[in-house]
């Protein structure tokens, strides 16, 4: 078996605790070549910087978080006798659990908040237990080399109490929480300290591709992705079934044991990531299929409920169009709430009005310089006026009037695609694969999804852009902005018959070639930075 450069041969002798691998046997491939002798070699750790979370990954602090969340809630005369109902309470800010399961208003929340401390820092913090192999793998850890840090939602006082009890405070060089002014709350928030800490004491050594998150809900998955590190979804704690698959864990692991294993590289160790081609595709194109089928079974329906009444015209087609994209909203919308990846809007503050409407108009303006380039192109070419599959959708597209189809293909199409391509097929596509290769495989998806080679070359160019202002932002409102500003203008021309050819038509393309190549060497910039 071959991982990360290394190729199993046939056990031979044991070898020492920091030699690559444990297993004897294992040999090093360099430049092509495989060392003739079964010689010890130096191990090097694929992982370096290891940040865990607290509850569910390190202890099992069901008992005492769930006791205290009953004592809020009975303050409020709320009875809940299954603990197991509280268990969502283990893991995100305790203020968004008050909010988001029993409706509670800011003043309430806060009430709820301190009531839960009351118990919990005084009883709760003691019903808490160590899972059994921690010690052991941190032990492990620390002796290969590790360097070690907490990012716990849980406050920082008590973090420490926490390590303090089960004498495992020793191990960790950074210890970071929430604070209890009610700022640093959230997971992300906590983990941007503590790789602003991490960077601060590694120097110049440090790199994001010796990162590594371990926990056990989904909050620290998507904190991961978030700042782009790899990640180990703990199968142990307190994730329900599938959850941390769904949140794009990079890993899996059964056990602690599993944890060092993985870090150490004792023993080869699967990726999620390497799950089968097959899984990959469904889960990838699946919502797409879905999508399809609603809109195609709406617009069928009603278009055969006109159809009884006598013909029906290209308004009324493009009204069902609306129609049927509009019944697919629940459905997508719901992908995307599960497929999306949290984004900077989490933890910036509010921006600037002058600076917002600068990015806004950038991206309009790559969104009509790419468009319009790409019709006067295929224009000049002549290559729609010699594809019969195009001239036929271009012939229902045009058929309507200018406000009607501005409504449909300038506004209603592209929030809808959006949410889909990018928001959810992007999204799920990335688990997978690079960045780069991301982007690439979701424009062609989205290019192939038109049908015809007119739009199969125009829509693909168009959703690689939109991938890279996606991912140059991180907030899905900035392709949809990007879509509905190129689609109005290019069904504006295309009304008033600007794509006629000529000499103004050669001039325009090669402007808008040149302002698209700019805002494309600028968007590759922004999104290698924000990355």
């Amino acid at each position: 078996m071959r991982k990360h450069g290394f190729v199993s041969k046939k056990p031979e002798k044991q070898v020492a605790a920091n030699e690559y691998p444990a297993e004897a046997g294992w040999r090093v491939r360099k430049h092509g070549f495989e060392s003739n002798k079964p010689e010890k070699q130096e191990r090097k750790m694929m992982y370096q910087y290891i940040l865990f979370d607290l509850d569910g990954t390190l202890t099992d602090s069901k008992e005492g978080i769930t006791k205290s969340a009953q004592y809020a809630l009975r303050s409020f005369g709320i009875e809940e006798k299954n603990l197991d109902k509280l268990e969502p309470f283990i893991g995100p800010p305790l203020s968004d659990s008050f909010r988001e399961f029993y409706g509670m208003n800011e003043a309430d929340t806060e009430k709820a908040v301190r009531t839960f401390r009351e118990r919990f820092e005084t009883v709760g913090i003691t019903e808490n237990k160590i899972y059994p192999g921690v010690k052991e793998m941190l032990q492990e850890l620390k002796d290969n080399g590790c360097l070690l840090a907490i990012a716990s939602s849980k406050p920082e006082v008590s973090v420490h109490r926490v390590l303090q009890t089960f004498e495992i405070e020793q191990y960790f060089s950074i210890i970071v929480g929430s604070l209890k002014d009610g700022t640093r709350t959230t997971k992300i928030e906590v983990m941007e300290e503590t790789f602003a800490q991490l960077k601060k004491r590694v120097g110049r050594a440090y790199s994001e591709k010796k990162v590594l998150m371990i926990g056990d809900r989904k909050f620290d998955i998507e904190g991961a992705r978030h700042f782009g590190v790899d990640s180990v979804g703990v199968t142990y704690g307190y994730a329900n079934d599938g959850e941390l698959t769904k949140a794009g864990a990079t890993y899996l692991a059964e056990d602690p044991q599993a944890v060092a294993s993985l870090i150490t590289g004792k023993k080869p160790y699967q990726k999620y990531a390497d799950m089968s081609s097959l899984k990959k595709t469904l889960e990838i194109l699946a919502p797409l299929a879905a999508y399809w089928l609603i809109q195609l079974a709406v617009y069928n329906i009603l278009y055969y409920v006109l159809a009884k009444s006598g013909e029906v015209s290209a308004v009324c087609s493009a009204w069902l169009n609306v129609a049927a994209a509009l019944a697919t909203w629940p459905y997508v919308v719901r992908c995307y709430q599960k497929s999306r990846i949290p984004d900077c809007a989490e933890v910036v503050t509010r921006r600037k009005k002058k600076r917002l409407i600068r990015e806004w108009g950038l991206i309009a303006c790559y969104g009509i310089s790419l468009a319009l380039f790409l019709n006067l192109f295929i224009s000049l070419l002549q290559l729609a006026q010699n594809s019969a599959s195009y001239q036929k959708v271009a012939g229902a597209q045009y058929g309507i009037s200018l406000p009607l189809g501005l409504l449909v293909y300038g506004l209603v199409m592209p929030c809808t695609e959006e949410l889909l391509f990018r928001g959810v097929i992007y999204n799920r596509i990335k688990k997978y694969f690079p960045r780069v290769l991301a982007m690439l495989l979701s424009g062609l998806v989205f290019g192939c999804y038109h049908g015809n080679p007119v739009q199969i070359l125009y829509a693909s160019l168009m959703g690689l852009a939109m991938a890279l202002v996606y991912e140059s932002y991180g907030r899905i409102s900035a392709p949809i902005l990007f879509h509905i500003s190129a689609n109005a203008v290019v069904y504006t021309c295309s009304k008033l018959g600007f794509f006629a050819g000529g000499t103004k038509t050669m001039f325009c393309m090669i402007l808008m070639l040149g302002l698209s190549l700019l805002l494309t060497y600028w968007y590759i910039r922004k999104e290698q930075q924000r990355a």
